[in-house]
């Protein structure tokens, strides 16, 4: 891999029709099932935290993560805002590249 993404790994390839550099992002098998467990136990400790310590005040983050995450792992909704972002920012007139 040339990078690490969020939940994902980034090789480079070559498209065969224009030879054209891609970037392309790899989720690891079964990330996206084994998730939901690792969400659902992740709340469940936070929670038991926040009744036994009173300074312990970390639920937001499950409240962020549960709805969040599952569109990280989306990929077609990742290219989707990516194309969005991009003709946004053709707008502003920014030499400006979105992958």
């Amino acid at each position: 891999p040339i990078a690490s993404a969020s939940l994902a790994q980034v090789h480079t390839a070559r498209c065969k029709e224009t030879g054209r550099k891609l970037a392309i992002k790899v989720q690891h098998k079964g990330l996206r099932e084994t998730s939901k467990g690792d969400l659902f136990a992740v709340t469940a400790v936070v929670r038991i935290a926040e009744k036994l310590f009173d300074e312990f005040n970390l639920g937001w983050i499950c409240d962020e993560m549960t709805p969040q995450l599952p569109k990280e792992l989306d990929f077609t909704n990742e290219g989707n805002n990516a194309e969005a972002a991009s003709a946004h920012l053709q707008k502003t007139g920014l030499d400006c590249v979105v992958p």
